[in-house]
């Protein structure tokens, strides 16, 4: 059972107590750390652990932390716990640019530790379920939304949503990216709050992203499109179904649905049960420190691209 720390107990970090607790197996929660002394107070009093008033000390009782703090704080955390020699978890994104995530990439290959990072959505298990039937996709098409919430918006859509489907998008498409053609407003926090991403590949394969948390509707679904079938992906219904081609004795096409069975697991809990496997195996884990850095890359590029163009107002 590994000793493990939670560094940042905001919304997210909360869960990632709570599923940490449950998973006894894999998991022994020595305590967290906040800087926000209301927020330290709420999880001691609701979760009963006990709070270190510094990194260091936290560091000092365990095997592992999980980073789950604003994204600015992301690099130097864990540079300081691979330091001390401690397996990390980072949620997404993995660093607020890619020159951080380069700089973190390299110390942790030199340090030999576990870095695994929190894109939780190659875990859903529509997902999973899923991947035996994408066989190189020729066109993918994501639709991410969200009504808007201040919380997230310490970085752009790009990062906080679109970065789960660019991650996606690369990890099945298995291939560089080769162009990028990108449109995005501010409308009402200080950075991008809808994007619309066209990705091209080397390989042919053409990836349509767009992602939005100025929205009225929450959606997450992503389709496959391959030479004999399509696949639809609901990650937020933890749905699939596959739509066949056929083609009858007269050359006539048509589509055969067919629903994709999928088992509803934690998605949380696997990403989480994974790191401890990874860990345990002494094996890179299922989203590596190098996925999120190329996942960054990308993102990064986007944003760049539109911040130059007109259509983004300062």
């Amino acid at each position: 059972m590994l000793k493990i720390g939670v560094v940042g107990t905001g919304h997210l970090g909360k869960i990632h107590l709570q599923n940490l607790l449950e998973l006894t197996t894999d998991f022994s929660v020595q305590g967290f750390y906040d800087t926000d002394t209301v927020i330290t107070s709420e999880v001691v009093r609701d979760f009963n652990l006990k709070a270190f008033d510094h990194l260091d000390t936290l560091l000092v009782h365990v095997d592992a932390i999980l980073i789950s703090s604003p994204t600015h704080t992301h690099f130097s955390i864990a540079i300081q716990a691979l330091k001390s020699g401690k397996h990390v978890f980072i949620e997404k994104p993995v660093c607020i640019n890619i020159e951080e995530s380069n700089k973190l990439l390299r110390y942790a290959q030199e340090a030999g530790m576990v870095v695994q990072v929190g894109h939780v959505e190659r875990f859903n298990p529509a997902l999973i379920a899923s991947m035996s039937f994408i066989d190189k996709p020729l066109f993918m098409e994501a639709q991410r939304s969200a009504p808007f919430q201040t919380r997230g918006t310490d970085v752009s859509v790009v990062y906080d949503l679109m970065i789960h489907d660019i991650d996606i998008a690369l990890n099945i498409a298995h291939s560089n990216v080769k162009k990028i053609a990108s449109f995005g407003m501010q409308v009402l926090s200080e950075s991008i709050d809808m994007a619309s991403v066209r990705l091209e590949f080397e390989n042919g394969c053409v990836a349509n992203l767009s992602a939005s948390r100025i929205s009225q509707i929450k959606e997450r679904k992503t389709t496959f499109y391959m030479e004999d079938a399509q696949l639809t992906v609901d990650f937020l219904k933890k749905e699939a179904e596959r739509n066949i081609l056929m083609i009858d004795s007269k050359g006539q096409r048509s589509f055969v649905r067919s629903i994709i069975p999928v088992e509803d697991t934690n998605a949380i809990q696997s990403e989480l049960s994974a790191f401890a496997e990874s860990i345990r195996a002494s094996k890179i884990p299922t989203v590596s420190l190098t996925d999120a850095h190329r996942a960054l890359q990308i993102a990064e590029l986007i944003s760049e691209q539109i911040k130059e163009s007109n259509h983004f107002l300062q």
